[in-house]
């Protein structure tokens, strides 16, 4: 059985999760993938250290989740001033799925910034299997606000 541990994430994780990010664009899972610029990266790292999770096994990094608190001003479905958290990203390494990683890595962050008095989340997706994600983010209470097609 693998072992998986969730931690906070350090500064000497930010070159696995940079490699971690070469992995997610070489996929081609989404249809859009910007490499995080690596010193605003660091910078919300430094300001949100909290909200910096990696999932580990056998002292690998093998996923990582990340997000910003921001106070409300354009999510329309919140209510304004409030704080909330936004995902920015979650990525786990593909022959890590299906292992209930991402979710571990979600459930932890979410309980992270509930403790601190955070109960509002929001996240996007650019991914190309939108049901996949729909599916999981549905399993954790999201609900879409705001849907964009094209054809």
């Amino acid at each position: 059985m693998v072992r998986i541990l969730i931690r906070e994430c350090t500064r000497q994780d930010l070159d696995s999760i940079f490699q971690l990010d070469t992995l997610w664009d070489e996929e081609g899972v989404a249809y859009v993938f910007t490499h995080s610029n690596r010193e605003d990266f660091i910078a919300d790292f430094e300001r949100f250290p909290k909200y910096f999770l990696v999932a580990e096994s056998d002292g690998q990094i093998i996923g990582y989740i990340n997000g910003s608190v921001l106070i409300n001003h354009k999510v329309e479905v919140l209510p304004k001033q409030e704080m909330y958290l936004e995902i920015e990203n979650i990525y786990v390494k593909a022959e890590f799925r299906n292992m209930h990683v991402g979710g571990d890595l979600l459930e932890q962050l979410l309980t992270v910034a509930e403790r601190n008095g955070i109960k509002r989340f929001v996240v996007s997706t650019v991914t190309k299997d939108m049901d996949r994600i729909l599916k999981f983010y549905r399993c954790y209470g999201f609900r879409p606000w705001f849907v964009e097609l094209f054809k």
